[in-house]
Formats: structure tokens, sequence, C-alpha cells
């Protein structure tokens, strides 16, 4: 079938203006960060569906086979991200041509091919199987559009979508409503719009919670049985909602949820080890091919680990237990290998802690940078506002110290911002970079550090220390020895607990907080600094009354 015969179909299906609702940071000076009032619902704004999320609803409706037939069409697809601070991949509410491109090209494949295999019908729509008439095409129609749009069809909505395709051949009639279902915004983006409203508050209807539910937990679309749960009225009910809430959360595709929201958070996912002059010296013997993999997995275990064992944030924070499964990881470690099952080993005194993991802290050339190392602990991991750098700034002031003899990288990066207005700034951050020196590009403990230029030059060694005045809290002036003691710190500090309510609030609501956002967000973080486990945390985030809610903005 002609590509152009549906170009009216997709013009009808994404009528409507649709825009990227995410608002302001949440460190704009003008707006407090308090919480001033009490808990209430958030808004909601609206949400495409990530590349992750679109591919998991296309395998829901058509399974796997049909998908990965499509496979350099999704590739083409942007990956969600984000350039501001804090925030995640589900905030990015761009909507580019390369997106309506890819929707495109998939839904006229993915049409071309349940027209032509029955039993691609019979999976997408229940119907159809050998021969296509009227009556089955109402039929696969509506259970097509029920699942792809999350929802009971509307009247007038399976007529509609068959009179669009009124003259076409019974195959081209499948193509085109296959195709209409699949580019309509009810499958590309999910509403939050059809619920009763009461003071400026919308009460989410069944379906739209069964989809707020499953995509928060399992970035993939409801099941049957959280579909039919719905169309019961069964969500209504507290006791089975919490039902579906522990069978939502005790599904493995919840685990890989939690790890994705540790990894885009804490940035394990940025990169692996490069071709490098400087990497070739200070790697020695070492193979280093996959062992970046090897060590995102550790930390991925770590954290694992304490949401299994009902453990809390400060645990995972300050933890001496090593989970490096490989010889080389485990060598660097300074342990034996874990096998994955029973106590793990114990960690040497000097690396405990979730900031000295190998994972946490290598770089692609094997150097260290303590600026950008301190920066992310106090961005990141406590949740401050860094100010940037002012743009009258020379061209070379970015641009890391030449690697001299006898200097370590720390007293290097010192001497370059000893003057203003570089000092004051770098006063916000740099102590914990410097704290972090006692661990080199690859990982490894060190009380020398090896001064090697980027041209691979060695230039002897130096040594290194890492005791600072860390400043978790601003008006604490208390001095830490080591990188152990600054994981301590942390964790001591109730910034730990506010910043992972904070950080896991734009994740579940993928917007920035706001207004009373800030009162969740505080009693997320009691809740952890009274020690509730991290895993039990996480899931009451979806019992809560306001999970149900969408506040509405004015106009």
């Amino acid at each position: 079938m002609r590509r152009l015969a549906f170009v009216s179909l997709l013009l009808i299906a994404c009528q409507g203006t649709i825009g990227d609702p995410s608002g302001d940071l949440p460190d704009d000076p003008d707006r407090p960060e308090v919480c001033v009032g009490e808990v209430g619902p958030t808004i909601a704004p609206l949400a495409r569906l990530t590349a992750d999320e679109y591919q998991a609803a296309l395998r829901a409706l058509l399974g796997d086979e049909a998908v990965d037939a499509i496979r350099s069409t999704l590739d083409a697809i942007p990956i969600d991200r984000s350039d501001e601070e804090g925030a995640f991949g589900r905030q990015d509410g761009r909507l580019l041509d390369r997106h309506v491109d890819g929707w495109f090209r998939a839904a006229d494949a993915l049409g071309a091919a349940v027209a032509s295999d029955g039993a691609l019908r019979m999976s997408a729509g229940g119907t159809c199987a050998t021969t296509i008439d009227d009556a089955c095409l109402v039929d696969f129609t509506a259970s097509l559009a029920r699942k792809a749009w999350r929802r009971a069809p509307a009247s007038g909505e399976v007529d509609d979508l068959i009179g669009r395709v009124a003259g076409f051949t019974p195959e081209e009639k499948v193509h085109g409503v296959v195709f209409a279902v699949l580019m309509s915004p009810d499958f590309l983006y999910r509403f939050e719009n059809r619920g009763d409203e009461r003071r400026g508050v919308m009460e989410l209807t069944a379906y739209e919670l069964a989809s707020r539910l499953s995509f928060h937990f399992w970035r993939a679309p409801p099941d049957a049985t959280l579909l039919a749960a719905a169309e019961a009225g069964e969500l209504d009910d507290p006791e089975a909602y919490e039902a579906q809430v522990d069978r939502l959360f005790e599904d493995p595709r919840t685990d890989r949820t939690l790890m994705h929201f540790f990894e885009e958070w804490l940035h394990l996912e940025r990169g692996d080890f490069a071709e490098s002059p400087r990497l070739d010296v200070l790697r020695g013997e070492m193979d280093v091919d996959g062992l970046a993999a090897e060590m995102r997995a550790e930390v991925d275990a770590l954290i694992a680990h304490y949401l299994d064992a009902g453990g809390t944030w400060d645990d995972v924070i300050t933890s001496n237990l090593s989970f490096a499964r490989t010889d080389r990881l485990a060598e660097i470690y300074g342990v034996a290998p874990w096998d994955g099952t029973g106590t793990p080993p114990t960690l040497p005194p000097e690396r405990s802690g979730l900031l000295t993991r190998a994972g946490m802290l290598f770089s692609a050339d094997g150097s260290t940078n303590p600026f950008r190392r301190g920066v992310f602990v106090r961005r990141a991991l406590l949740c401050d506002h860094v100010q940037p750098p002012p743009s009258s700034l020379p061209p070379d002031a970015l641009t890391p110290p030449p690697v001299e003899e006898g200097a370590t990288t720390r007293e290097a990066f010192e001497a370059k911002i000893v003057d203003e207005p570089c000092a004051s700034c770098h006063a916000q951050f740099s102590q914990f970079g410097y704290a972090l020196e006692a661990f080199d590009g690859l990982g490894r403990y060190r009380t020398e550090e090896h001064l090697v230029t980027t041209e691979g030059e060695d230039r002897g060694y130096a040594v290194v220390d890492p005791s600072v005045v860390p400043r978790v809290d601003y008006d604490d002036s208390r001095p830490v020895a080591s990188a152990v003691e600054l994981n301590a710190r942390i964790a001591e500090s109730t910034k730990a607990s506010e910043c992972l309510s904070r950080q896991y609030f734009r994740f579940t609501y993928r917007h920035y907080e706001e207004g009373a956002d800030y009162c969740t967000i505080d009693a997320w973080a009691q809740a952890l600094e009274d020690g509730l486990s991290l895993r039990e945390t996480l899931r009451t985030v979806a019992l809560e009354p306001t999970f149900r809610q969408r506040l509405l903005e004015e106009d």
C-alpha cells in the first residue's frame, strides 16, 4: 500500500498542540524550596511515551518478533534525554520531526505486517485470523484500540476508525486501522484529563490510574490483568488497588525500572574506557575491555542488595560489602570475587561506601578530575545548586591543568583556582573531589599518584592528600580524612534522604518540583530518616492518595 494513502489518517490522528510543560528549574532563586502548607497533588504534564515505553507498548500489542523486524526504524527515533541539571530522560518533552517520522514508519510497517499475517492479527486484535470481513474488523478494531489506547474506546471511536478506511481492500483496511491506532495521540501520549474535577484537583479515571501505575513501575503499558481491574472498577477499592500495586511492584520489570532510576541519577551510563596514551600507561598490564560494564554492574548489585534486603539509603551510601563478580574488579577492590550467593566479601577499610566504588570513579582515559567529581557529589547526591561559571572566564579556564613532575592533581587544580572569581565558586564543591583523589581513574585505591600526561609521558609519583573540610551541610566545618569518612558524613546529613526523595519525585512525576511538591518530598525524606527501608519507600509512593490525582494548572 502506498504510504501517502495514510497521510490523511496521520493528520487526523495527531491534531492538537503538544508542547514542553517542564517549567522552571527548582533552583530558580525567586521560588522557595521549602514546604509551605501540606502534602497535595501535583501537576501532570502531558507525557509523550519515551523511546523505551514506546517499544514496550508495541511489544505488548504485537510481540517481540514483529517489533524486532523494524529495529532500524525504532533505532532512528531520538533517545530521551534532558540537558537540564537533575533531570531524567523521561522529562524530555521534545517532539521532533524524527519522532513523527519514526512513528509513521513504524506504524506503516507494523500495519502492513498485521494485514498480511493472520497470527499477528489474532495477537493484536484477537480476531480476523483467516478472513477479514466487516464483522471481524469491528471486533479487531475495538480490541486493538482498547489495548493500544489503554482504555475502552469511547462511543463512536471504533466506527470513526473504520469509516476512515472505507473503500479499501480488506487487507488495506486492517493496515489502515493499525496505522491510525498507532499514530493516535492516545497511543503516543498519556492523557490524564477524563476524570472528575473538584476545586482544581482531578481524580484520575481507573484507566488513567492503571496507565500511570504501569508506566511508573514497568515503563510499559498495563497488562490484561490491570486493564481488567480498571474496567471492573476494582482500582476504586483500596485493598484491591494495593493488591495490584504489590503485584506490579514484585514483578521483575519493577526491579529493572528502579535500577534504571539509580543508573540515570548516579550517571552510571556515562561511557566506557577509550583509547588513550595516558590510559595505556596507567593501566599497565590490566585489560580494560568490558571493565566499565563490570564496574557499573557492581554498583547495580550494591543497590539491588539493599533493596532486596530491606536496607536503607544510608546503608547503600556507607556499605562495606563488595559485589565484584570478576577477578579483575575484585583485584581492584582487594577482595575475592563474589559468587552471587551468600554474604558478599567485606571491603578493605579504605574502600567502603558508595563513592569509593569503581563504577562511580572511573574515567575514559584513567585520569581524575576533582572538579567534575566534586560537582557530581554536590549536585547529584546532595541536590545543591552549583552556580555556573561566569561567561567572562578566559578561554582556557575550564581546561584541566597540565601534569607537572612533583605536583599531584589536587595541587595542580588548587593552583588553578587560587584567585577570584574561581576560588569562591569552587569552594562549593572542589573539596568533595579532593577527598576522592585517593582513588585513580580506574577506581584503584592509592596513597601515591602516578603522574601521566595526556600524551602518555611519565612524570613520576607524588603523595596524595585526601583530607578536606567537605561542608556537606554548609555550616558544618568538621574535617574528614578520607572518602570513607565523606560517605559517612553524607549519610549523616538529612540532605542524603532529601535528595533521593527529590530525584525520585522527578522520576515519578516527570517534572521539577514546585509548591506543595516540596511537602511531598519532605514527607518521603522524613520516612527515610525515620528508618523506612529503601524498597518500602519507593513502593508506598503509589499508595499515596495524591498518586491518584492531578493538580490542574491555572491558565
